[in-house]
């Protein structure tokens, strides 16, 4: 099978190693640096065939969760948001260190307390 220059036989799997693609600098301007903000502009693809998004699967084997969760995330995100004030615990600051293994995660897991800014707190039910 052929795929542009890259030939592979189809016995064999070709894996990508996506946490190296989302580190490219020639695919991202500072990949280390965390930036939401990259992607307000950005064509979204999530089809497998821009391997920018590669983290969401391809083909057949697509997130097939991938429609609602545009839709729904944000939304989550922005009402906690505006519900609460977050604060680190006294004495804490952010540490943005990451461990590798399979996934990536914080080295230190972050931990943020929640206090409910709403006037009403039937809001909150």
């Amino acid at each position: 099978m052929h795929r542009g220059r890259l030939h592979h036989s189809e016995r064999f799997s070709n894996f990508i190693n996506v946490w190296a693609k989302h580190r490219d600098p020639s695919s991202w301007e500072n990949p280390l640096e965390f930036d939401p903000d990259r992607f307000l502009n950005g064509k979204w693809d999530y089809s497998g065939s821009d391997f920018n998004y590669f983290l969401f699967g391809s083909g057949r084997r697509i997130w097939a969760g991938v429609a609602m969760a545009e839709r729904m995330v944000m939304h989550l995100l922005v009402t906690l948001l505006h519900s609460f004030d977050w604060k680190l615990p006294q004495g804490e600051e952010s540490d943005v260190s990451q461990k590798f293994r399979i996934v990536l995660k914080k080295k230190i897991p972050l931990v943020t307390i929640p206090t409910p800014r709403l006037s009403d707190p039937t809001l909150y039910e």
